[in-house]
């Protein structure tokens, strides 16, 4: 299976009057007046939070993931054509994978439960990567919809409870406190934060990180950059090397090595994280995510940029698919089949597999039609549950062969 670790976007910074627009607009969004209080469910999909909204005054529900590591909010086709908003700006997106795209920025309006949020600034995205369109198909809530009231996050009942600032904080006994800050747009400009999110400072080793963010818009656990400081307290680690794509942003995936670690204790405060799958990779922002958050309830009291954790009862359920220690990419315009990642002494890269093979056929069969990269992704949960090893035939300088040794699985 492809490995999602980071789903946000990031908004291209300059100084300019396009940004200090942008940042006006950022703060415009507003709750329901007075006391009120929302109840939602939730589901899961690849790790991540699905609600549903309605947008504007239509009485049609959407689906939306929620996203703290995305400053602002985003609407696909579909509900972007719906809508009919007058666009307010036009300008850049980068993605946390360094993608970038001109877009179309609106102002909504969306409604979760019974509550209407107002003036919410939305970017318009044409065509976000397949993958992201798997996990929810028609947007992504905010961190700027959700700082304007009180998240509630109960991920043991998959349920969202949203209030005004003013009915004050609910019962939080048996959780922890974790002091956060606001989200800086660039670590050039730390004075600039008025960008919507939350960051905290994490431990390692003993060695202190600041501005960590909290995404629950990243299916992995802590993601780092690889840079001189981390690479201090890794040095003497055991890890995983993992070519190729191994996360995707708003608009795409990019090439680049992971180095995966699972051998060091993250401390939060006086959260204590023991051994947490940590990837590694030189363009990358420090984001802690779903791997690691969905172990607790969670109340974002982004008024005064607090964060609190109770611990939960998780079935730590023992892997059910195979590592056959590569994973396939699947471009359904082209309807072409490759190698996307690959991990350093697999039995994929022992049996010879390269990155950007194209792959032909599996087991002697060729691949099924497919709907869209959806059914795709079902297709392969239900190839990495099969029994025995793959034999995997593939075309590689226009020449057309099956890998002589097949691809033996690790459990």
């Amino acid at each position: 299976m492809k490995r999602i670790t980071a789903i946000s976007i990031l908004l291209v910074l300059l100084a300019s009057c396009s940004s200090t627009k942008q940042f006006r607009y950022m703060s415009k969004g507003k709750a329901p007046k007075g006391k009120f209080r929302t109840e939602i469910p939730f589901e899961i999909h690849n790790k991540l939070i699905v609600i549903k909204a309605k947008l504007n005054d239509s009485d049609k529900e959407y689906e939306f993931m929620v996203d703290t590591g995305a400053p602002v909010s985003v609407i696909y086709k579909e509900p972007f054509e719906a809508v009919k908003a007058d666009t307010v700006m036009t300008y850049n997106v980068r993605d946390s994978r360094g993608n970038s795209a001109k877009s179309v920025y609106i102002m909504l309006d969306l409604t979760l439960g019974n509550s209407k949020f107002k003036d919410i600034f939305t970017v318009y995205a044409a065509e976000p990567s397949e993958v992201v369109r798997c996990i929810a198909l028609d947007g992504i809530i905010g961190a700027d919809l959700m700082q304007t009231a009180n998240w509630e996050i109960d991920m043991e009942n998959q349920k969202i409870i949203i209030t005004d600032f003013k009915s004050g904080k609910p019962n939080l006994e048996g959780y922890q406190r974790i002091k956060g800050a606001k989200r800086s747009p660039s670590m050039r400009m730390p004075w600039l934060t008025v960008v919507p999110g939350l960051t905290v400072d994490l431990e390692l080793n003993g060695k202190k990180f600041k501005d960590v963010y909290i995404d629950t818009g990243s299916a992995g656990s802590l993601t780092m950059p690889k840079d001189e400081k981390t690479d201090s307290v890794f040095k003497n680690e055991q890890k995983k090397v993992l070519w190729g794509y191994s996360s995707y942003g708003l608009l795409g995936g990019s090439m680049d090595t992971t180095y995966v670690y699972n051998t060091v204790d993250v401390e939060m405060g006086k959260v204590h994280i023991p051994n947490p799958s940590i990837d590694m990779y030189k363009r990358n922002s420090s984001l802690l995510g779903m791997g690691i958050l969905s172990d607790y309830n969670l109340f974002f009291d982004f008024k005064k940029n607090d964060l609190y954790l109770k611990s939960i009862a998780t079935e730590k359920k023992k892997a059910d698919e195979k590592e056959f220690g590569f994973s396939i990419y699947y471009d359904s315009k082209s309807k072409v089949y490759t190698v996307a990642n690959l991990y350093e002494g697999s039995g994929a890269a022992k049996a010879g597999l390269l990155l950007t093979d194209t792959i032909v056929e599996i087991n002697n069969e060729k691949f099924p039609v497919f709907a869209d990269f959806c059914e795709f992704r079902q297709w392969v949960k239900a190839l990495n549950k099969g029994e025995g090893p793959l034999i995997v035939t593939i075309k590689r300088d226009d020449l057309v062969f099956t890998i002589e040794k097949e691809i033996v699985p690790k459990r």
